[in-house]
């Protein structure tokens, strides 16, 4: 079974290359608030 793990931002400046990064990274936006984005990736020991 997959296992995710989550995070949330909350962006002020520089939300695009942020997220972006976190991209490379492996994360995912998933949803989005008025002032949060809500991001998963898969989880691996």
């Amino acid at each position: 079974m997959k296992r995710f793990e989550y995070k949330l931002i909350y962006p002020m400046f520089r939300t695009e290359r942020k997220l972006n990064q976190l991209g490379y990274d492996g994360w995912e936006v998933v949803a989005s608030t008025g002032s949060a984005f809500v991001l998963k990736r898969e989880y691996t020991d």
